[in-house]
């Protein structure tokens, strides 16, 4: 969402919602997807991606990523094109 700021911080990311003025604290695996999101936001890329840095099954990431994902959109800090 352009509505949306994030910045990281000692690995750690910070996402500030401009419309609720809310932040949002994402760490780990969530401050590389939400790069990944920001580059290519195709989903299969981001999986492909993620398998080749992270030592997880592909079912893992997939189910992290849905729910991070999923947050982001109901939050409002993402859209679904």
């Amino acid at each position: 969402s352009p509505d949306a700021l994030f910045q990281e911080i000692d690995g750690e990311g910070v996402i500030l919602d401009l419309n609720s003025s809310s932040y949002f604290g994402v760490d780990g695996i969530g401050v590389r997807v939400w790069e990944l999101l920001l580059s290519r936001p195709e989903i299969e890329n981001i999986l492909n991606q993620l398998m080749t840095e992270f030592d997880a099954s592909r079912e893992q990431i997939e189910q992290d990523v849905g729910r991070f994902v999923a947050e982001l959109l109901e939050a409002g800090l993402a859209t679904a094109d």
